[in-house]
């Protein structure tokens, strides 16, 4: 004690104060307790509170704290999703996925790929290619196919052979089901230039080369 009071005394003769020292606050259970026992202090001795009125109020103490927990776990749980989807974004980076919507983006010198998603056989199918000014370039037959994924390939040729300029061209698929002619869905095969982490209960977004971003929930295939 006597340390301490010289130590009071040293501040004191240097006009030193030592209110900007940290202050401990008290835990949630501390404050309860004082509450509780405060309570217990300035109670009316004649009109004593019933012991499931202080149950009530441990019980809601309770559940408070084991909520408190809770959401650390819910946040802790989120952080390690964030951390494996940072993981997972970094390995698509460079790589080339399916992507729906019929959009490829031709490069010079490379081929365009994708597949069909064919829903019924047909005694034809075919591929018919337009540019960005929605212009038909090409038409590729594909002829007899059964249901299921069917593979395509376009070498970004016109009908006269010539080779197009790089760019966006859009890709639809038309089957010969019976006496009627059916689109079916295309997939192109698109490269992952980068991708966006979701916050806020927002997903994995894909930034494809030249094609904008897609939910990676909509990916067929990762090549």
């Amino acid at each position: 004690m006597s340390t301490i009071n010289n130590d009071i005394a040293i501040y004191d003769n240097l006009g030193l104060s030592r209110s900007n020292e940290p202050k401990v606050e008290a835990s949630k259970e501390d404050q309860f307790m004082q509450l509780l026992i405060a309570q217990l202090k300035n109670q009316d001795p004649l009109e004593p509170q019933e012991n499931g009125e202080f149950l009530s109020q441990l019980a809601q103490f309770e559940t408070a704290a084991g909520a408190e927990e809770l959401q650390k776990s819910f946040d802790n749980f989120s952080a390690n999703m964030m951390s494996a989807s940072a993981l997972q974004a970094s390995s698509l980076v460079g790589r080339s996925v399916l992507a729906p919507g019929g959009i490829a983006q031709l490069e010079a010198g490379q081929n365009v790929t994708g597949q069909v998603d064919l829903s019924s056989s047909t005694t034809n199918l075919t591929l018919e290619i337009t540019d960005a000014a929605g212009q038909l370039v090409k038409t590729i037959p594909m002829g007899t196919q059964a249901a299921g994924e069917v593979n395509f390939s376009w070498d970004g040729t016109d009908q006269n052979g010539n080779y197009l300029p790089p760019g966006g061209y859009r890709v639809q698929a038309i089957a010969d089901v019976g006496s009627e002619q059916i689109a079916q869905e295309v997939l192109v095969s698109a490269k992952v230039d980068s991708v966006t982490i979701g916050q806020g209960g927002q997903g994995m977004q894909l930034n494809l080369a030249g094609l904008g971003s897609i939910d990676f929930s909509a990916v067929r295939e990762i090549r």
